[in-house]
């Protein structure tokens, strides 16, 4: 969707947002229209009903004025001669049955706009959630995940209120005016001459103060998605500021980009005042108008009575439209910038969207070759140079090395989180690049330092990749896992829920469900990132074992700092500073004098009452 509705153009950075057209907005966002149109016609339709329906209402006033309480003679009504009485009686029944078909006008025009803005949010929150599931994993390292939910929440929400509260309350707005200017002209055309003499002053300032207003409420969102990605950064590190004891230090940062959108808020509000008070003063004006000149005319027998107050009734509803079309200007204007940052998303980021491929992979043995990759994440300054290694199914290898020798941007280039800048990467022969992208990720389950629990279940985080799971499957992956025991010590047991990001379970013990996850997924090939290195020593015995049950019969890449989980590996490739200087069994690189022996000697060195393992 994404491709066609909103084609990708250069752009400047994401939070500045480009100035865009009004045309070009409306363009970017018919794609979506269309698919209602049958809704759209309903909805101008009955909107074009409410913005006239009471226009015939002072023209019965005249009527009755100047024709019945004056003269208290009889009426033509409906093509029949009544007296005044029943003239009265039949006018007071006519606008109860005007009054219950506007309100049931009200009723189907509001519902039928509020479905037409929430199908079209719908629609375009989805494409929005779809593209960015589609950008790469450099995409989200460099984004702030507090900005990226004011886009899909808060920027959506002012798109909303931009179709109900803009386009179609405008929409009324503009054609009561315009039918109330026509009408005025029917009943006196020099005194709706003198009355628009003050529409000017509201139009000049409405020129004037709305690319102000829009500037402003860009600066306010820029400030707000600022405040947005450092409340969610400081919420989810609240450990670390806590320990550092940083929350002095923290609140005073919030309270500068507060003040700072506080400021850009009152801008904004002092301009919208502002645009609004002079809509009040034309009404005011105008109003005044009508009764001093209008008056003069009654006086001097040019105008009656009824004639004045059918004009008086007309000219006062051609200004509260008047009055709200200055604040629906100020949302519409607001709303503008959220559509202008939700566009230069789709189009800024198109860049970073993920290859799929074509061709299905098919997986055999489950060999892994790397020949002579090489990647920087910027340029001239490579992680990995030169790799070449060939991994045969089955195998289990190791990776270590300090952080930053480039263990994980290896197994990020496998699953195709990244793109080697040379070489290639290749499964039982295939190269990954050009392979159809879901058809390789399913042949790799993953393990990290970092367990991600889903709020749900324990069952059903433990079936995330496959969901069709049965419950027996379940219960066996658990059992793999060595998770069995403490899932059904727990008063739900497989129903219990895990919480956000699994904050009701230990570290050992999410790091056994994230194991039954990759269990379940049955994939030939797995990849453990530090998977045992947050947790105590009785877990990590318990990970160990169900580690060894999971890793038998898979080519296997571990990465980790401690020797107990690599040193039973069929190779160790030792990486450092991109290169691969040292592979070999555990006690063929302790034998030597290399840089595998130096690692270990500082990891023993750290850990004083770990037990030797050299020999």
């Amino acid at each position: 969707m994404s491709s066609t509705a909103f084609p990708a153009t250069a752009t400047p950075g994401l939070d500045e947002g480009r100035e865009r057209g009004q045309i070009e907005e409306i363009q970017r966002l018919l794609p979506y229209a269309r698919r209602h149109r049958g809704l759209l016609v309903l909805a101008v339709a009955l909107s074009t009903a409410l913005a006239v329906i009471d226009i015939p209402i002072p023209f019965v006033l005249k009527r009755v004025i100047d024709a019945v309480l004056l003269k208290h003679s009889t009426a033509t009504w409906f093509g029949r001669t009544v007296n005044a009485e029943t003239f009265l009686f039949d006018l007071f029944l006519g606008l109860v049955a005007l009054a219950a078909l506007k309100g049931v006008l009200v009723y189907v025009q509001r519902t039928v706009s509020e479905s037409i803005g929430q199908r079209i949010i719908f629609e375009l929150r989805l494409d929005l959630y779809r593209h960015l599931q589609s950008l790469s994993m450099r995409f989200f390292r460099e984004s702030s995940t507090g900005k990226l939910m004011l886009r899909l929440m808060g920027d959506i929400n002012a798109v909303l209120d931009m179709i109900t509260d803009g386009f179609i309350r405008a929409l009324m707005d503009w054609v009561t005016v315009l039918a109330v200017v026509i009408a005025i002209f029917w009943v006196n055309p020099r005194l709706a001459c003198i009355v628009l003499t003050a529409m000017p002053i509201y139009v000049v300032a409405f020129v004037r103060l709305n690319p102000r207003l829009r500037e402003t409420g860009r600066l306010a969102r820029r400030e707000r998605s600022a405040l947005s990605g450092t409340l969610q950064e400081k919420i989810a590190g609240a450990a670390v500021v806590k320990a550092f004891v940083q929350e002095g230090a923290e609140s005073a940062r919030v309270e500068r980009q507060t003040g700072r959108l506080r400021d850009r808020l009152i801008d904004k509000a002092r301009l919208g005042g502002r645009l609004t008070a002079i809509a009040n003063v034309t009404v005011a004006l105008g109003a005044a108008l009508v009764l001093w000149i209008g008056g003069r005319d009654v006086l001097a027998g040019a105008m009656t009575k009824g004639s004045l107050m059918a004009f008086y009734s007309l000219s006062g509803m051609l200004f509260p439209p008047l009055r709200r079309l200055a604040k629906t200007n100020e949302t519409y204007q607001a709303s503008r910038v959220s559509l202008d940052r939700i566009l230069d998303f789709f189009d800024d980021t198109a860049v970073h969207q993920e290859p799929h491929g074509g061709s299905l992979l098919q997986m055999t043995r489950g060999d892994v070759t790397f020949e002579h990759v090489s990647f920087a994440y910027l340029p001239d300054t490579r992680v990995l140079h030169d790799i070449t290694l060939q991994v045969a199914g089955g195998e289990t290898v190791a990776l270590v090395g300090h952080n930053g020798a480039g263990k994980t941007t290896l197994i990020n280039l496998l699953l195709r989180f990244l793109t080697p800048d040379e070489g290639r990467i290749l499964i039982d022969g295939q190269d990954v690049q050009p392979a159809e992208l879901h058809s390789v990720r399913r042949q790799i389950g993953v393990v990290t330092q970092e367990t991600i629990l889903f709020s749900g279940s324990i069952a059903d985080n433990i079936r995330y990749g496959r969901p069709q799971a049965s419950e027996d499957e379940v219960v066996d992956a658990a059992r793999i896992a060595n998770a069995f025991v403490f899932i059904t010590a727990l008063p739900d047991g497989f129903a219990t829920e895990v919480g956000e990001r699994g904050q009701r379970l230990s570290g050992g013990q999410l790091q056994r469900i994230a194991l039954a996850r990759a269990v379940l997924s049955n994939p030939p090939i797995l990849v453990l990132d530090e998977a045992t290195s947050a947790v105590d020593a009785e877990s990590e015995a318990l990970i160990q074992e169900a580690l060894a049950s999971v890793m038998r019969g898979r080519t296997t890449f571990v990465i980790a700092h401690r020797m107990s989980t690599v040193r039973h590996a069929d190779r160790i490739v030792v990486l450092d500073h991109g290169r691969i200087v040292e592979v070999g069994r555990h006690d063929q690189l302790i034998a030597r004098d290399g840089r595998y022996r130096q690692l270990f000697a500082e990891q023993l060195f750290d850990v004083p009452d770990r037990p030797a393992l050299v020999g």
